[in-house]
């Protein structure tokens, strides 16, 4: 064995020495504590609260941001059907209108077949007049060409 351990003596003499180390250790930690220690903390503190404040103001943003988003698509869906109901009225408006145009042009050319049905009547009259007419000649002439001479009606 260890002729130290055997001697009989204590391993930790605890004299003056022992005291004046306690004593600056004591000093050592006071002033530490109130020069390094605590101001450390203190910025460890602050920087903490200052993720803490960033994250609170981030979610803060972020129900913001979520809340303006819900707004837009409402005023978005309510400009959709409105312009959706825009287009159905002018749908309509158009619709009535072709409608109005397409009756003004059929009572139009009806009005015009009718005149040249009247025209063409009329027309077709006073040529069967004509021909009835010179019937009588043509027949003639017809007939003297016929028989290679003049026929007296």
């Amino acid at each position: 064995m260890h002729p130290v351990l055997l001697s009989g003596s204590p391993i930790l003499d605890i004299d003056a020495t022992f005291l004046i180390y306690l004593g600056v250790f004591g000093i050592l930690f006071f002033v530490l504590r109130a020069m390094i220690f605590k101001p450390a903390m203190e910025l460890f503190d602050a920087r903490i609260e200052a993720i803490d404040g960033a994250k609170e103001k981030a979610a803060r943003l972020e129900e913001e941001a979520e809340a303006k988003l819900a707004a837009f698509e409402g005023q978005m869906a309510q400009v959709r059907k409105e312009a959706g109901a825009e287009r159905e009225r002018l749908r309509a408006d158009s619709q009535r209108r072709e409608r109005t145009l397409l009756e003004g042009v059929r009572k139009e050319t009806d009005g015009m077949v009718r005149d040249a049905d009247g025209k063409m009547n009329k027309q077709a009259r006073v040529i069967r007049e004509e021909m009835q007419a010179s019937a009588p000649e043509l027949a003639r002439e017809i007939a003297e060409k016929l028989l290679g001479r003049e026929v007296k009606a």
